[in-house]
């Protein structure tokens, strides 16, 4: 896993693709991110995450979001929020590569409550079970 700081987020960019790219920058606890390249014409076809938020922050370039019913054009500053359960696809349909941050959320329901107090006591007191 990459350490805080470590990621130029043009490094890894290998703008000769026409495969979707994506980078993992962080996973901790129920968060996680990653960066996406989508290239030209790329498509991420709807679907949807019974148990994860995603918050899609957009770097560069420009593409088109499909979330429910709504359909609008993300670029450079743009944030969607996609809360779990909800239908959503990505669309590239520019003539440049579309860079997404994407933070994924794990939603916590009440029958989670024993996972986290177990985690958070491992961590107090450095104890394995």
């Amino acid at each position: 896993m990459i350490d805080t700081g470590q990621l130029n987020i043009h490094s890894y960019k290998n703008l000769h693709s026409r495969a979707i790219q994506t980078v993992a920058l962080y996973a901790v606890d129920e968060l996680r991110a990653e960066l996406v390249v989508l290239p030209p014409g790329a498509v991420v076809q709807e679907h949807s995450h019974a148990r994860l938020h995603e918050l899609f922050d957009v770097v560069e370039g420009e593409g088109t979001f499909q979330v429910g019913e709504r359909s609008f054009v993300g670029g450079p500053g743009k944030c969607v929020l996609v809360t779990a359960g909800l239908r959503h696809s990505i669309h590239n349909h520019s003539d440049a590569p579309w860079v997404l941050r994407i933070t994924y959320q794990e939603q916590l329901n009440p029958w989670d409550v024993g996972r986290l107090i177990s985690r958070a006591l491992r961590r107090k007191f450095k104890i394995r079970f």
